[in-house]
C-alpha cells in the first residue's frame, strides 16, 4: 500500500498510561474500540488485521521499539479535524519517556518529515497546522497530550527534555 494522501502534519500523542509500563497496540486498539473508533475493513484486511480500531499510525514503546497501527495511507482517528492530512505517533506513557523512546521519536519524526515533505517546524494556527505538534497544540483540544511541550522539544534540537525523562531501573 502506497501513501496516496497528502500528509503535512505529524501529531504526537501519549497513551496516558503509567510511565514505563508496557502498553501494547492491542491494548490501545481495545480502548479505541470502546470509544467507537473503527478502521475500514478493507484497509485492516491488508495491514495489521488484528487491529480493527487503533487510531494511531505508530506506537513507541519504552524500550524504543516501534509498532505499527494504521498504514500511513489510511486516515487515522487521532486528531479530530486534521486526520485526513496527518500521521499520529503515540508514546507509551504520560509525561516521562525513556531515552530509547526519545530516540525513536526523533528518528520517526525526521523520517516522516523527510518522506512526506512535512516542514520540521512547530505546527500552529499561524502555519496552517503544517509541521509537527502535540495533540494538545491543536485548536479545540483540552488535553495535556502529550505530557510535554512539543515546541520546546523541537526548539531543543529534538533532544530528550530533562523534566520529561524516565530512567528505567537496570
Amino acid at each position: 500500500m502506497n501513501t496516496t494522501r497528502t500528509i503535512d502534519l505529524i501529531v504526537i500523542h501519549c497513551s496516558a498510561t503509567p510511565n514505563g509500563r508496557w502498553t501494547s497496540t492491542l491494548d490501545i486498539d481495545h480502548w479505541h474500540a470502546e470509544r467507537g473508533f473503527r478502521r475500514d475493513p478493507s484497509a485492516a484486511a491488508r495491514f495489521n488485521p488484528d487491529l480493527r480500531s487503533i487510531g494511531y499510525h505508530w506506537v513507541l514503546y519504552p524500550n524504543g521499539a516501534r509498532a505499527t497501527g494504521r498504514h500511513p495511507s489510511e486516515v487515522g482517528a487521532h486528531a479530530r479535524g486534521v486526520n485526513s492530512r496527518s500521521l499520529g505517533l503515540c508514546l507509551v506513557g504520560t509525561d516521562r519517556f525513556t531515552y530509547p523512546q526519545w530516540g525513536a521519536l526523533l528518528d520517526q519524526v525526521r523520517h516522516l518529515c523527510a518522506t512526506h515533505r512535512v516542514p520540521l517546524q512547530l505546527a500552529t494556527a499561524a502555519t496552517g497546522y503544517r509541521g509537527v505538534c502535540g495533540h494538545r497544540d491543536l485548536a479545540g483540544v483540552n488535553k495535556a497530550c502529550p505530557g510535554f511541550d512539543v515546541g520546546d522539544w523541537l526548539a531543543g534540537d529534538m533532544l530528550p527534555l530533562r523534566n520529561h525523562l524516565l530512567e528505567l531501573p537496570k
